[in-house]
């Protein structure tokens, strides 16, 4: 099974069940795709029999159940690969790297519509026009003031949904743990006693919170 010659050997490893991100370290160089079926696949070249038997020894350490183990080789001499070489490089592209982006994006869409209800709803409370004024006094800003730091976070918080997408890992990690927070703080800084706003608040909070755990944990190699 070791590689002779000119020949590049790579392996196909399958284990059941999806890896867990804070393990992803173990298997630094290697491709690591979690497939729709529920298992993990691991891809990449292994220099020896000892470096394949250390990754299958950390499998094992991990409790995880080895489902597959194929060996694919790839010939540097050929100029033209075959269909099979060609389908080995394209899967040993990651195909599920977005998903952590995908999830925090979808989790500020539900930020936001949250605080737009809040917002309908807080239309029909009468009075609601003298809890601005009285607000807006407490606060030392003019009520136009106090509609623009509305604004700023409704517009921020919509933002989020576009930059968790596109920005790369180390900047979109930080920014969703940083307005996460800042969120958090506007939405209880400006809290009212009514129970439709505190129930949608709280809503609100734990997917923040969910955001910020996530992008906490979200290492590189799912960038």
């Amino acid at each position: 099974m070791k590689p002779t010659g000119t020949r590049h050997v790579y392996y196909e490893i399958r284990i059941a069940g999806h890896l867990s991100s804070q393990w992803m370290d173990w298997f630094e160089g290697l491709t690591i795709t979690l497939e729709e079926d529920g298992n993990t696949l691991l891809t990449g070249l292994v220099d020896d029999q000892s470096t394949l038997h250390g990754l299958l020894k950390k499998i094992r350490d991990l409790g995880m159940t080895l489902v597959s183990i194929n060996q694919v080789q790839l010939r540097e001499s050929r100029p033209n690969h075959s269909n099979k070489e060609k389908e080995m490089n394209s899967r040993m592209t990651p195909v599920k790297m977005t998903n952590t982006k995908v999830l925090l994006s979808t989790l500020w869409i539900v930020v936001v519509i949250n605080i737009l209800k809040a917002d309908i709803l807080s239309l029909y409370i009468p009075g609601a026009a003298e809890e601005v004024a009285k607000t807006s006094a407490s606060a030392g800003v003019s009520i136009p003031q106090l509609m623009l730091g509305g604004a700023i976070m409704g517009e921020l918080a919509i933002a989020m949904i576009i930059l968790s997408r596109v920005l790369k890992h180390g900047i979109n990690r930080w920014v969703n743990i940083v307005v996460g927070i800042v969120t958090i703080a506007y939405i209880w800084g400006g809290a009212a006693a009514y129970p439709h706003y505190i129930f949608i608040a709280t809503v609100e909070t734990l997917c923040l919170l969910l955001i910020i755990g996530i992008a906490w944990m979200w290492r590189k190699v799912e960038a």
